[in-house]
């Protein structure tokens, strides 16, 4: 008698849906992290573009806001889409730009979605393979290394354009009645072209899958015709380009076309910044249009994975119109962290081409099938991970540069804190502007916390003779010459885990104590991390160098005070000095 050692057909089911779950779980991670990034770093305050946003909630507010303001050309972009989003995260969540952060993750789960319906129709195999391949896609549609636009609300406008881009490919392809796929795939068009300038390059995208499906004619020539009626719609009174200075040369627009595709793998700060991404988005460019080349004489296999080719051929020609239109700024700046969210989709572009067209649905017993692709994965995820650290640092100093932002913005109405808050929040609005944004936003009680009226302080736990060290410590004053006064210690927020953003100096008035200036927290305390045994503290310390002339004149007792610059509050730091005039 013989016994059968094979498993059963119901354990094999079993099996695969275990693996099929755990596959799943592993495809959300990287979206978690994504989440958990924006809810760890994101700070609310206005920062860069988002002052513009301000400036017209300012003239919605006194009712002079008009559509030609909605659409209007910003930076090299049409973003009407956007500008009625932002002004609904104002009205319905006052003004919160994490909910614009969390509006992004939005935008990218749904971009994952398309993609994921992408893979099932394309790629031959079963669905552990399908989820295997989304797993990967999510690792770089979600990655860290977009940090600026992650933490950066205003930017939930790059995102838009990516879902509107997967939105009207998957559209296109979907076996459907011809009007239905005809009108949704156009109505992602329209929404793309109006949310970022590259939604432009969705109407040729889509044109290229209509081209590879052998569409019937009268379906392109309308497609065409919308194109032109969008572009004709689009381009009047647009804004010149920035002028090319003398010093770009033609090789200039080849690095920074390069170092724009291959950004998302090698973000690495180094002596030679372009030299990794440019040899890399190189490659990627070239496994693109050799893989399109075999696509050719193949009609099948062309009309299958058409949705790949169009996104792959959108990227590049965005990347193109990135060369020429920023060049001006040198070819490092294609390394901007803002613009991976764009140029990360050349590379999911060639995880779909590749699996629909070169990797078989069945298992080989060739090792060459093998071994090629499983290097290629793990280069790419041995590519993500040398990128990380650098990426959470990046993360970190952000955090820190918005905090200390928003708290000089709190303390704007008190204390001198212009130039501060200007370089901060990268402001270029005119004083008069700039002040006109400052009282649209109390007016509108855009900002959490408002900001201060009275310079006065208060401790949050009702402890203004605190002697206990859990907030830090006020080590210090010496006189550094006879007219400047330099103040140090160090501080940390518990609840924080980590230093406050920044340390207010205030004055005894009376009964009360007058906030005079605001210190970063910027120096290392190696002795305070040795004493706690934690890294925690290492970065704690602060100091400040203030004249004297800013106090008012006598003797004159000064304390510090730590500022959690998220909820407004501030507490007293052990010690405080007398000083003499």
């Amino acid at each position: 008698m013989s016994v059968s050692l094979s498993a059963s057909p119901v354990a094999e089911r079993g099996s695969a849906a275990r693996l099929n779950r755990l596959l799943f779980l592993l495809a959300l991670f990287p979206m978690v992290l994504a989440a958990a990034i924006i809810n760890h770093y994101g700070v609310n305050v206005p920062y860069g573009d988002e002052w513009n946003v301000v400036t017209l909630l300012g003239k919605w507010q006194s009712h002079e806001l008009s559509l030609a303001d909605l659409y209007s050309a910003h930076n090299g972009h049409r973003i009407l889409v956007p500008r009625l989003i932002y002004f609904a995260i104002a009205w319905l969540a006052h003004g919160n730009l994490r909910v614009e952060m969390f509006v992004s993750l939005f935008f990218c789960i749904l971009t994952s979605a398309g993609l994921y319906l992408l893979v099932r129709r394309t790629v031959p195999g079963s669905t552990t393979k399908h989820l295997a391949l989304w797993g990967l896609i999510n690792l770089f549609l979600f990655s860290p290394i977009q940090a600026e636009n992650w933490l950066w609300g205003f930017q939930l406008q790059v995102f838009l354009s990516n879902l509107c881009v997967i939105g009207a490919l998957v559209c296109v392809s979907w076996q459907s009645g011809t009007l239905v796929r005809f009108f949704s795939t156009l109505a992602f068009a329209l929404a793309g072209t109006f949310s970022f300038g590259n939604g432009l390059l969705i109407w040729p995208a889509v044109f290229l899958v209509l081209l590879c499906r052998r569409e019937k004619v009268t379906v392109l020539v309308i497609w065409l015709g919308f194109a032109v009626m969008v572009a004709l719609a689009y381009l009047p009174g647009y804004p010149a380009r920035e002028p090319t200075p003398a010093v770009i040369r033609w090789f200039d627009y080849l690095l920074y076309f390069g170092g724009f595709l291959g950004a998302p793998l090698a973000r690495i700060p180094n002596s030679n910044p372009l030299l990794l991404p440019v040899l890399l988005g190189s490659i990627l460019v070239g496994v693109f249009f050799w893989v399109g080349a075999r696509l050719l004489p193949r009609r099948e296999a062309l009309r299958n994975a058409a949705p790949w080719l169009a996104l792959g051929a959108y990227v590049i020609a965005s990347a193109i119109m990135a060369a020429r239109a920023r060049i001006h700024s040198g070819p490092v700046h294609a390394l901007d962290s803002r613009y991976t969210t764009v140029s990360s989709l050349l590379l999911i572009s060639l995880i779909g081409l590749v699996a629909s067209v070169l990797v078989p649905a069945r298992t080989s017993s060739s090792i060459k099938s093998r071994i090629i692709p499983a290097g290629v994965i793990a280069a790419l995820v041995a590519f993500y991970a040398i990128n990380l650290p650098f990426e959470l640092r990046y993360l970190r100093l952000n955090h820190s540069f918005r905090a200390l932002g928003k708290a000089a913005l709190e303390f704007s109405a008190v204390l001198d804190l212009e130039q501060k808050c200007r370089a901060l929040l990268l402001i270029r609005q005119e004083p008069e502007t700039f002040a006109r944004s400052l009282g649209v936003l109390d007016r509108l009680q855009l900002l959490d916390p408002p900001r201060r009226l009275s310079a006065s302080l208060a401790d949050a736990e009702g402890r203004p003779k605190r002697t206990t060290e859990e907030f830090g410590k006020f080590e210090k004053v010496e006189f550094g010459s006879a007219e400047l006064l330099v103040a140090s210690g160090w501080s940390y927020l518990p609840e924080e885990s980590g230093p406050p953003p920044c340390v207010l100096l205030a004055y005894r008035s009376a009964e009360d104590w007058k906030a005079f200036t605001l210190s970063e927290v910027t120096e290392r305390r190696p002795d305070l991390a040795a004493r706690a045994k934690s890294e925690k503290y290492r970065q704690t310390g602060w100091s400040l160098t203030f004249p004297r002339n800013v106090l008012p004149a006598g003797e004159q007792e000064i304390s510090a005070w730590a500022l959690d610059a998220d909820r407004g509050d501030t507490y007293r730091l052990p010690g405080s000095f007398r000083l003499q005039r």
